[in-house]
């Protein structure tokens, strides 16, 4: 009988240890880490595919992103940086829902700086909810992108909302909503739904069954908001 021999080998793997690094919105991951064993030593990177991290192998330190709206109804887009290595500059991207994306403009970058540095940009064509984010791109055509930030303009505002008569001593009332709200609730003081709109208007005249507290819900692209209602 012939006898097979196995040898195992041990191989000695390097040490190495790594941490996470904090994920925007939007962002996949990133993190980093460092090792050595055998004489060998390991340095990585794995970048965010939508975040701008404080990892040192990225060109850019971005310590802020914003978005507003002005005193024009506009959007209105500030950023900082911190630190910026070999920058050409940022795409600013816009989007209705997050997902599909267009360039709408450009910002040259500092190239190399070591001091604070504040961007600005304003969307000449905003008139609804929109969300952006910054695509930085190096002098070699690499990039990252950054957390992504949204505006609403004030007519689909959830602070739109606002029922009148409040309180009230007749059973119709007025309800005013944002444009683009996708329903309207009512539901009474037990949680019992009195009533349900589908794409109310702006505007809406409601009638309540009996007297008692209600509760007044909306739901919008951009969220959801409900108020009480007292019907004496």
């Amino acid at each position: 009988m012939k006898r097979l021999i196995f040898t195992v080998t041990t191989i000695a793997l390097c040490a190495y240890h790594t941490h996470a690094q904090q994920i925007s919105p939007g962002a996949l991951y990133a993190a980093s880490g460092l090792g050595s064993g055998n004489g060998v030593s390991v340095n990585w990177v794995l970048g965010s595919l939508n975040t701008f991290s404080d990892i040192s192998a990225l060109p850019v330190r971005l310590i802020s992103f914003e978005g507003k709206l002005n005193a024009a109804d506009l959007a209105e887009l500030h950023w900082k940086t911190a630190e910026e290595v070999n920058n050409l500059g940022f795409e600013i991207q816009k989007s209705p829902d997050g997902k599909a994306w267009d360039l709408i403009g450009w910002v040259d970058g500092a190239v190399n700086s070591q001091k604070e540095h504040s961007y600005k940009f304003i969307d000449q064509d905003f008139n609804t909810t929109s969300y952006y984010r910054l695509r930085q791109v190096d002098m070699d055509d690499s990039f990252t992108y950054s957390k992504i930030v949204s505006v609403i303009p004030e007519k689909e505002s959830l602070e739109r909302l606002y029922v009148y008569p409040n309180p009230s001593h007749e059973s119709k009332l007025k309800v005013r909503t944002p444009e683009k709200t996708v329903k309207l609730f009512i539901y009474d003081a037990m949680g019992r739904l009195v009533s349900e709109l589908d794409q109310p208007a702006t505007e809406e005249t409601i009638s309540l069954p009996y007297k008692g507290v209600f509760t007044i819900g909306i739901e919008t692209p951009v969220g959801n908001k409900a108020v009480k209602l007292v019907y004496q």
